[in-house]
């Protein structure tokens, strides 16, 4: 069920269920049905996924760098990861479906950045329509937002709360609600990318569900 159906037309069409699935990624090694590990040298090992950005390969990629993605369709989900960065310039979290959905940037926007000052500012972009060239997304900026310096050399719990148009964000003790059109929209890859430094990752999970009619 597309999620532009308004109420009144939703009156008429038979009724729907939520199809629910699990998925735990251990990170017990490079192959793993239900994700990919890419634009670098993943190194997996007690549990942990890491990899330290390599200067040729983000300029290869044209300045993207490592990334973990997780094939998924879903509507609703609890997604949840902790990760430690180590001198990163920044952290992306995104949530993918017909283009760009939701992206959550942690950046080090300091002068003194040891992987250089971020020019991308940490924030939350969030598209209610397809991305593209010309719909860059609203820019969500939630009061007290932690920056990349605060969770730092640190284990940093994160955890993304969607259903429906409503999302609960947390980022080590921070939280905040967000609501927006473009979380309703059907979803089908989460990824996870860093620029620079290091970044280790461990104990992803993920509870979703996606709409299905009878």
């Amino acid at each position: 069920m597309k999620t532009i159906v308004c109420v009144s037309i939703a009156l008429f069409i038979p009724a729907s269920r939520a199809a629910g699935e699990e998925f735990v990624d251990e990170f017990g090694g490079p192959t793993v049905e239900g994700r990919l590990a890419e634009r670098g040298e993943w190194k997996f090992k007690n549990g942990i996924a890491s990899c330290v950005a390599d200067p040729d390969l983000y300029k290869q990629f044209k300045n993207h760098g490592p990334i973990l993605k997780w094939p998924r369709e879903f509507s609703d989900a609890r997604i949840q990861f902790e990760m430690k960065a180590t001198d990163c310039q920044r952290v992306v979290f995104t949530l993918n479906g017909d283009g760009h959905i939701f992206r959550v940037t942690l950046a080090d926007e300091r002068p003194d950045a040891p992987a250089g000052t971020s020019n991308v500012p940490t924030r939350i972009i969030a598209w209610a329509n397809k991305s593209s060239k010309q719909n860059k997304g609203d820019t969500i900026k939630p009061k007290s937002m932690p920056d990349l310096p605060a969770v730092n050399e640190k284990w940093a719990p994160v955890k993304l709360d969607v259903k429906g148009k409503r999302a609960i964000l947390t980022v080590g003790d921070y939280q905040t609600e967000i609501n927006h059109a473009a979380l309703a929209r059907d979803k089908n890859m989460v990824m996870l990318t860093f620029a620079h430094g290091e970044l280790s990752v461990r104990n992803f999970r993920m509870s979703s569900s996606v709409t299905k009619e009878k």
